[in-house]
């Protein structure tokens, strides 16, 4: 991503989580998040009429994150915050519990197709991790165009205990401005509004990120690192494969390809195996940020494990 547009971006991997948003914004003021901003319109809207509030916006699309980015800096907007990233790990783990006075979603994909139900964003599980970084008194706002959706979502809220009884609006007078959502009137078709306000949360759901060591073992057994080039391995929630192995000419440094995933969360990064005087070193890669989580640890031992020599006693050094 060039340069120019880094001002209102935030790669979460360089802070520590989850984040101070008064080091992130450089002031501290009422911020509120949009979940799948898509091309930027609601949020520079919002952000242009209210400038003494905060404006954080997660996208999991590189292509809607370059739009936003780029409408904010024509228009001198520095009230805005766009992560690339999922949005179910960001309230998890990257966003502070009680930080936001208000979360909107508008327009998300329903994934109507049975076979796509666990992508939707409307089961209790979702609105828990929305409730617990909203303030007391914060907000859930939700545009749909999709009926079935909003009411899934409307039974939903009532069994979180988080929220207030939702409020639901067929085609609501004030809407939310972007051209999606013009399409969608001059087809006369229906648009749905449902709003709730967080009252309580006793939410305290556990975080994938973690402390990450790098790892030393005294030497490796080559073949056993060829054999892991392929593999797959698991522990409770946690699934690591290695997709690939590369070396170079000198056959002192390695890097191996790796997919993560804790529970939902997938991640794809290399893992740098180099010999240092007469040890061997593992780490994570720096050209390759992941973030910090319970798999990716996993990965790092998993690996030091597979490929550690044993010594004549049968035993392995770490």
């Amino acid at each position: 991503m060039s340069e120019h547009y880094l001002r209102n971006y935030v790669d979460c991997t360089e802070y520590k989580l989850p984040l101070d948003l008064q080091d992130v914004f450089g002031r501290k003021r009422e911020t509120f998040l949009e979940i799948g901003f898509g091309s930027g319109e609601f949020i520079l809207q919002k952000a242009i009429e209210n400038p003494n509030a905060d404006y954080l916006g997660v996208e999991l699309s590189m292509i809607s994150a370059k739009k936003l980015l780029k409408s904010l800096s024509r228009n001198h907007v520095g009230n805005v915050r766009a992560l690339l990233v999922d949005a179910s790990f960001a309230l998890r783990n990257i966003l502070p519990k009680d930080s936001m006075s208000g979360v909107y979603m508008n327009f998300p994909c329903p994934w109507p197709k049975k076979r796509h139900s666990e992508r939707r964003l409307n089961s209790v599980n979702f609105l828990e991790k929305i409730a617990k970084v909203l303030k007391k008194g914060g907000f859930f706002q939700l545009y749909s165009d999709s009926k079935e959706f909003v009411h899934e979502m409307f039974g939903e809220v009532g069994k979180t205990n988080c929220f207030d009884d939702p409020v639901l609006e067929v085609n609501p007078t004030v809407g939310v401005g972007t051209r999606y959502e013009k399409k969608w009137l001059d087809m006369s078709k229906e648009i749905f509004r449902m709003k709730c306000i967080r009252i309580k949360c006793e939410i305290n759901g556990e975080e994938d990120v973690v402390r990450v060591s790098n790892l030393w073992i005294d030497d490796i057994d080559e073949k056993s690192l060829q054999k892991v080039d392929g593999k797959s391995f698991s522990k409770n929630e946690f699934f690591v494969k290695f997709m690939g192995l590369y070396r170079n000419m000198d056959r002192n440094t390695f890097l191996i390809e790796t997919l993560t995933v804790d529970r939902d969360f997938s991640q794809r990064f290399y893992i740098n195996l180099s010999r240092r005087g007469n040890r061997w070193l593992i780490k994570l890669d720096s050209q390759a940020r992941p973030f910090r989580t319970k798999a990716v640890k996993f990965a790092l031992r998993v690996l030091s494990e597979k490929i550690a020599k044993k010594d004549p006693g049968g035993d392995q050094n770490h």
